[in-house]
Formats: structure tokens, sequence, C-alpha cells
């Protein structure tokens, strides 16, 4: 029976030392949505004005797609996330990040393959 009494006392002190540290060391983020007083702001009553629409005199960007879908260096499907290159105006795609240095330095090697979506036979 003592050892039962020990036993729980341990524990509990043990509970109490860590809720102690946890409680130390919690730093809450600030709440932005109310203000310090605690109170909501009051929505103002002034019509909120539109956003300048865009001039259309500028060119929109368009991003190319890959004239191919496989990569002529490494053989890997084309992978949308990595960056691309041109090759006599066209577009082309890698499979990973070790195929655009490699066509980089080589480009007339591997730019008729990617245009032919084709891989470099070893």
């Amino acid at each position: 029976m003592k050892s039962i009494f020990l036993f729980l006392a341990t524990f509990a002190l043990g509970a109490v030392a860590a809720l102690a540290v946890r409680t130390a060391r919690h730093d809450p983020a600030p709440v932005s949505s109310f203000p310090v007083s605690g109170l909501p702001t009051p929505v103002s009553a002034a019509p909120v004005s539109p956003a300048p629409s865009p001039v259309s005199g500028l060119p929109i960007p368009v991003s190319k797609s890959p004239v191919n879908t496989v990569c002529a260096i490494c053989g890997m499907d084309v992978d949308p996330k990595l960056p691309t290159a041109e090759y006599q105006g066209k577009t082309i795609g890698f499979g990973c990040r070790m195929c655009p240095p490699k066509f980089k330095a080589e480009p007339d090697k591997f730019g008729p393959l990617y245009l032919r979506n084709e891989v470099v036979k070893r």
C-alpha cells in the first residue's frame, strides 16, 4: 500500500513540474482580429472604391508549355516545376535538376532530340 502512495505522489509531482515548465515556455501568438481593448473594430459606412483595373496596353506574360513531354537527357517525364529553356524559339522542359546545366553546355547536341521528343541513346 505504501508503494502505491509513493507512486501516486511521484506521478503528481512530475505532472505539476511538467505543467509548470509548459506554462513558463508558452508564448501565445497575438490575435490581430481584435484591438487591445477586446472589442471588435466598427466597420466604416463609407463605400470602398473598387481596385483600379489593370492597364490593357501592357502585355500579359503567358507561360509557354514545353514542346516535349520527355526529357531528352534523363528520359523522365517533363517536370512543370522546373525552369524551361528556349531552343530555336521553342520552349523545352526538363525531367530533373541535373538536365538544364547539361543542356546549356551542349544545346546543339540535345536540342534536336528535345524538339523530336526523343531520348539520348547511350
